[in-house]
């Protein structure tokens, strides 16, 4: 069972956080995998992905780069955790294994639905605002 994010999911937040971090400059590809350390031909991807679905806007050009969309405050990290990785579902049955048989719950299915409704929550609350202000505090050394 995999709780965690995929590398690339991870790539993701690290990219829109380090744009979030710089709003409303843009950032170019090279700056946020050399201040993120991500690899650039991966990021360009994920980038790419991200504008098509509305989360950041580009600027091509000598001078262009990539910025948020909408202020960092109204971009969550389920936004972007679903455009990457898909939707946070619960899929299969924790006990039985294979799909969820709705119709006949097992004696998990209320705690794990609950459990990942507030993960939910917790990640469609978390804006890259907040995030933002807790990375540049680790920075600081606070």
């Amino acid at each position: 069972m995999r709780l965690g994010l995929t590398k690339k999911g991870g790539y993701a937040v690290g990219a829109v956080l380090d744009i979030a971090r710089h709003h409303p400059q843009l950032r170019t590809t090279r700056q946020i995998t050399e201040t993120m350390d991500l690899p650039r031909d991966f990021i360009s991807q994920i980038l790419a992905s991200l504008v098509r679905y509305g989360v950041l806007r580009s600027a091509a050009g000598p001078a262009g780069g990539y910025t948020l969309q909408r202020p960092p405050a109204e971009v969550t990290v389920l936004d972007v955790i679903e455009i990457i990785e898909g939707p946070i579902t619960l899929e299969e049955c924790v006990l039985g294994g294979g799909a969820c048989d709705w119709s006949r719950l097992c004696s998990l299915h209320d705690i794990w639905s609950n459990a990942q409704r507030e993960f939910q929550r917790q990640l469609a609350t978390t804006s890259f605002e907040s995030l933002s202000a807790v990375d540049t505090g680790i920075s600081a050394g606070m």
